[in-house]
């Protein structure tokens, strides 16, 4: 006995009268019942009131007697080839039918199933009810699929699936050829077996089971069910839900759980998990009992939140050592008795200030000419000028402290007074002080020749000496712990020596001769001599063995100390360049110069990275203050400006602040120190008056 694939509707209809099929010698009979054996006459018969049936029940039209006996009496008067011809015209005179009655049709789809509101829709609609009802089942259409998936099988209908013969395992596969749609049908596209045909099918009966079962529950019951569970589809994902249901669930059916982790937790280990907030969140936290306030006012804590948030970032990120802190200015002294949360105040308060260009004007008087350098430090203030002359300030007191060298007797400036230029400026310092002038003179030189006789052009100290260079055309080391006892003059250059710097191996100077000289800081031996400008060299900055010039040639250069040779070249648009600044990290180079423009350079790649304009005069100073990433720049416009070097926007700009052209700039977190022509040195106090800012000194 050889069977066939069968609908879902014949399978039905197969297990009431107990069909099966038998064949012998190629021809193709339908036995009714396990007992009963009807003639050849009557077989045919039999088979048509079956099919007929079926094909009736899957359109949803009842069978009736009349039809049955139309249906045997057409087939006694047609003869056909073969047993799916006569089915395949049964199906077309049954569609004929219903088409020809539609309002018959429509009373009898209406009596079988509810109405729901997309048929309801289709009432106007006969052609639209028709083709509804002729829509093959959800078991035909996964039949098809299935069908298509066999690698031995062509594609089928379920009544040819049913009835034609088995093909054999070796016989060839052949698609069928697509089938235009008509109005009652839709088109039949065969399935290629190369692109996910078992895929498809799988996925549609398992669409198919979910909708079945979706329609028969809101069929039985009014209220929303869960979705019945079903089994998904793993093969390609179609059907499967992968929403979280937990969203569909409120505050009102979870109950929440409030209990306070101080009460459940050690001390200590609440001290360690507040440790983590940031300023803001500590002063919320201290606000919402005794024991968040307990852990959240820990010194200990602000200590951290503190140097989290101003330490170099240089030490945040484990490249320099933790004790390089202390150095650093700004970060107080780490005492046991240190009030971190007051020092972190006072540093947001002074950082405002900045913001909000709110500062004290203090000028210092004692200079007789034009003053040409500063560097200064928490403690001392010391400034180099025209007159021959170093000067050694208090910082706090604002008093001279100490004179080094020869003073010239003829000054040539008329200093003014800074009070009266203040006057018509927009934006003026919320309050101007001058020191009483101090009477310190120079002490008596008992061998001259050991001082410079010229300008004090340029200076830098650290903890040990000072170095400083002048239009006598030496530099002079002085030994700080000694009081400034000069130890070493160097001698090498042809012309005034416009600038110095140093570390703790060497001292870099450079000249009007165009020349770049480096020395031996503990002998003051000469070591090298860098050539390649064709100006005078304006600016020289020392990192590590690199060193950065700036020349009136218009060109920056990059320098190596091992080889003497130049990296780099940085050019400038127009004219040359004044003065320039190399980053501690190496990574940046900042220049400035005539054409009114500071430029900010890429030392790996030479690139501009941008230009940093707002001066109208030329930018004669620069300097770079790395640990709060600020760029202070003096100019011939007399004004003093700061740009924010993450952003390059400006940030502070003080014009007019002295009576002449700025000489030197140089800045720390509280303090801007600037020097002028007029002989004035102007200090611009940020944190003039402001409470808990002597906390933040080292």
């Amino acid at each position: 006995m050889d069977e066939s694939y069968i609908s879902a509707q014949t399978l039905r209809w197969r297990q009431k009268l107990g069909l099966c099929f038998e064949g012998s010698d190629g021809i193709r009979r339908l036995r009714i019942g396990q007992e009963q054996r009807p003639s050849t006459a009557n077989t045919e018969s039999n088979l048509w009131q079956v099919a007929f049936t079926d094909q009736k029940y899957a359109l949803g039209i009842s069978t009736s007697p009349e039809d049955l006996s139309r249906a045997s009496s057409k087939h006694s008067q047609t003869r056909f080839s073969s047993l799916g011809d006569a089915l395949e015209d049964l199906r077309l005179s049954t569609r004929k039918a219903v088409m020809s009655s539609p309002k018959r049709a429509l009373s009898i789809f209406n009596r079988r199933s509810p109405e729901s509101p997309a048929r309801s829709n289709n009432r106007s609609n006969p052609v639209a009810t028709c083709r509804e009802l002729d829509q093959p089942s959800a078991a035909s259409r996964w039949l098809r699929r299935a069908t298509s998936s066999n690698f031995r099988r062509t594609w089928l209908s379920p009544t040819e699936a049913m009835l034609s013969p088995q093909r054999s395992i070796g016989q060839e596969f052949r698609a069928s050829p697509p089938v235009p749609g008509t109005q009652i049908e839709p088109p039949k596209v065969p399935y290629n077996l190369a692109s996910g045909a078992a895929a498809r099918a799988s996925a549609a009966a398992s669409n198919e089971l979910l909708g079945s079962a979706r329609t028969i529950a809101s069929l039985h019951s009014e209220s929303r069910l869960a979705e019945p569970e079903v089994a998904k589809d793993s093969e390609s994902g179609v059907g499967i839900d992968l929403r979280d249901r937990s969203e569909d669930k409120t505050d009102i059916s979870v109950p929440m759980i409030r209990k306070d982790p101080f009460c459940a937790l050690p001390k200590e280990l609440m001290d360690h998990i507040v440790s983590y907030l940031d300023a803001a969140s500590l002063i919320s936290a201290e606000q919402v009992s005794r024991g968040w306030n307990s852990s959240a006012s820990s010194q200990i804590i602000w200590k951290d939140v503190f140097r989290k948030e101003y330490s170099p970032c240089q030490v945040r990120s484990g490249k320099l050592p933790l004790s390089c802190i202390n150095k650093v200015p700004g970060l107080g002294k780490s005492r046991p008795d240190q009030n971190w949360k007051k020092m972190w105040q006072a540093r947001k308060a002074l950082d405002q200030r900045w913001i909000n260009n709110h500062a004290a004007a203090i000028y210092l008087e004692g200079h007789k000419d034009s003053v040409y350098c500063v560097q200064f430090d928490e403690h001392k203030i010391l400034t180099g000028s025209r007159d021959r002359t170093v000067r050694i300030w208090d910082a706090h007191t604002y008093k001279c402290l100490k004179v080094l060298g020869v003073p010239k007797t003829n000054a040539s400036v008329t200093v003014a007074d800074p009070v009266m230029t203040l006057t018509d400026k927009p934006k003026k310092p919320f309050i101007t002080l001058i020191p009483r002038k101090s009477e310190v003179e120079a002490e008596p030189i008992e061998f001259p020749s050991l001082y410079h006789s010229g300008s004090i052009l340029c200076l830098q100290f650290d903890a040990d000496i000072m170095v400083t260079g002048s239009s006598d055309n030496t530099c002079i080391i002085w030994d700080i712990k000694a009081d400034y006892k000069p130890i070493h003059r160097l001698r090498k250059h042809t012309a005034g020596v416009l600038d110095v710097c140093f570390d703790g191996d060497h001292i870099v100077s450079c000249s009007k001769d165009t020349t770049i000289c480096l020395w031996d800081r503990r002998t003051g031996s000469h070591l090298r001599t860098l050539s390649g400008h064709r100006g005078p060299v304006n600016a020289v900055q020392l990192r590590s063995d690199l060193i950065v010039s700036a020349s009136g040639d218009g060109v920056a250069k990059l320098w190596n100390i091992t080889s003497g040779l130049c990296i780099k070249e940085f050019p400038s648009r127009d004219r040359g360049m004044a003065c320039v600044e190399f980053s501690q990290d190496c990574r940046t180079i900042l220049a400035g110069g005539n054409d009114q423009i500071i430029y900010q350079f890429d030392a790996n790649t030479g690139d501009l990275v941008r230009e940093l304009n707002g001066h109208k005069g030329l930018v004669r100073s620069l300097h770079l203050d790395g640990p709060n990433d600020r760029l202070i720049s003096g100019s011939y416009d007399t004004s003093v400006k700061v740009f924010d070097l993450r952003t390059g926007e400006k940030i502070v700009d003080f014009p007019g602040w002295t009576t002449s052209w700025m000489l030197s700039a140089k800045a720390d977190y509280r303090r801007i120190v600037a020097t002028g022509q007029d002989g004035h040195v102007v200090i611009m106090d940020f944190g003039f008056m402001l409470e808990g800012v002597e906390l933040l000194q080292g």
